[in-house]
């Protein structure tokens, strides 16, 4: 329906009062009239006087109320319309700037592009002068991770009048302080981040000049709505920068691995080779000088090519696929478990009582690896006749025990560049949240505890 002039009610109102007075004149005028000539029955002529009077008041009041109620109405109508017009356009707003968000967000690759974009906000929503982002890390701390509007001396002095100093974990719902010492600012609205309204991942901190506390907390369910949406898109920012730095760290692990094995190659077959060669060469003059001295030679060559060839068998077999999915992960572990010990002549223990059923798959892989790489420096460096593997469940972790009773060595002091394989085995858990601890002293062995969370999800350890 189309509405009226806007001056609709501003001409009512000019024209109430003399509109009124007008019919109620003509009223009265008609009413004379009728009683002079059609009223004989009159007896006074006050009463002929009296009574277009009273018929006037009546026509005016009556005119004035209708005008008087047509006018209230139209008040009512125009601000209903005015309340209905603002709260579409704050609805509008809201969808605009929600859209504008995810986009950002979306459009984000790095988490510093997310708080750059989310340090404007305040400033848009709550006219807020001045603003901070504060996040909690890893080990449970708050650290500033952004400011605009205020420098570090002043929010010092600011967060002491708010009493914020102590704060390590914000509310749970968006709140206004008020000052409890003199201060330049009227009020600070905390804004929490809080993933699933569980788990907080920091807050916003906006400090407010004049009276802007009641206008702010009118926009408390918006304030709520875009506080999910930059806590979600933090949160998959820091997701994505732990899988990339997962990545990277397996493609390290990888690429140590292939450097120690072509270093192990080299270092170990292909000198050993190259030195029997050239005996061979020297063994072509002992022939008919020294035929005797050829026997020992001999004696020596095949103890030395037996070497080279268990170390090459070493490490093909470490190279060969893992038969996880023929026989199960607990069968493919103890087959290459039972498989490498024979290789070495070593007495091995295996106990999967507590394995659980449903290591999620990423978890095989690296139970896998991180065993492998533990028989491995065993067969290097342990010197051992007997090796025991257990694998359970601890602190909702799989626990993977590797002991043997090798010569040992002493953990505290920095390791030998031959044991690259415990730095690797470091990287590795670290990159599954998860960690690596060497229990060893000399001429005692050696046990490696290696710890992953089952909850753990991500890309597969190569």
């Amino acid at each position: 329906m189309k509405s009226p002039p806007s001056n609709t009610i501003e001409l009512l109102i000019r024209l109430r009062w003399p509109l009124a007075a007008v019919v109620g004149l003509l009223f009265a005028l008609t009413r004379m009239v009728e009683g002079i000539f059609f009223d004989a029955a009159m007896e006074t002529p006050t009463g002929r006087t009296l009574d277009p009077i009273v018929w006037g008041i009546l026509a005016f009041g009556a005119i004035w109320v209708v005008f008087s109620w047509a006018i209230r109405q139209e008040q009512i109508r125009r601000s209903n319309e005015a309340r209905m017009l603002e709260a579409l356009r704050e609805s509008n707003e809201r969808l605009e700037l929600l859209y504008e968000i995810n986009q950002r967000v979306a459009s984000s690759a790095t988490l510093d592009e997310v708080l750059d974009y989310a340090i404007t906000l305040p400033a848009r929503l709550v006219h807020a002068a001045a603003a901070t982002i504060v996040l909690i890390d890893e080990r449970g701390q708050p650290y500033t991770a952004r400011v605009t509007g205020i420098d570090a001396a002043s929010l010092e002095r600011t967060r002491t009048a708010f009493h914020q100093l102590s704060m390590s974990i914000p509310p749970s719902q968006p709140v206004i302080l008020q000052p409890q010492q003199p201060c330049a600012w009227t009020a600070c609205l905390i804004l929490p981040l809080v993933e699933r309204a569980v788990q907080p991942i920091g807050w916003i901190e906006a400090f407010l000049k004049e009276d802007k506390a009641a206008a702010t907390e009118s926009r408390q369910p918006l304030l709520a709505t875009v506080a999910a949406e930059l806590t979600e898109a933090i949160i998959n920012c820091r997701r994505r920068d732990r899988v990339i730095a997962s990545i990277a760290a397996v493609e390290r692990a990888i690429s140590a691995e292939r450097t120690r094995i072509a270093r192990d190659l080299h270092d170990g077959v292909a000198q050993s080779l190259a030195f029997m060669r050239m005996r061979i060469d020297l063994w072509e003059d002992w022939l008919q000088q020294e035929p005797e001295r050829l026997r020992a030679e001999f004696a020596d060559f095949k103890r030395n090519l037996r070497r080279q060839i268990e170390e090459l068998r070493r490490a093909i077999f470490a190279l060969r696929p893992i038969e996880i999915g023929q026989l199960g992960f607990a069968g493919a572990l103890r087959r290459f478990v039972q498989e490498f010990a024979e290789q070495h002549d070593w007495n091995v223990a295996i106990d999967f009582a507590e394995l659980p059923p449903d290591i999620p798959p990423v978890l095989e892989l690296a139970a896998f690896r991180f065993v492998q790489e533990a028989l491995n420096n065993v067969a290097k460096h342990a010197q051992a006749r007997r090796v025991w593997v257990k694998l359970g469940v601890r602190d909702q972790g799989l626990i993977i025990h590797v002991r043997d009773d090798g010569i040992g060595f002493n953990p505290g002091e920095e390791l030998p560049a031959g044991h690259l394989g415990l730095r690797q085995m470091r990287e590795r858990a670290a990159a599954l949240d998860g960690h690596v601890t060497i229990i060893s002293r000399p001429g005692d062995g050696t046990e490696v505890r290696v710890w992953l969370p089952l909850l753990y999800s991500s890309t597969p350890v190569a």
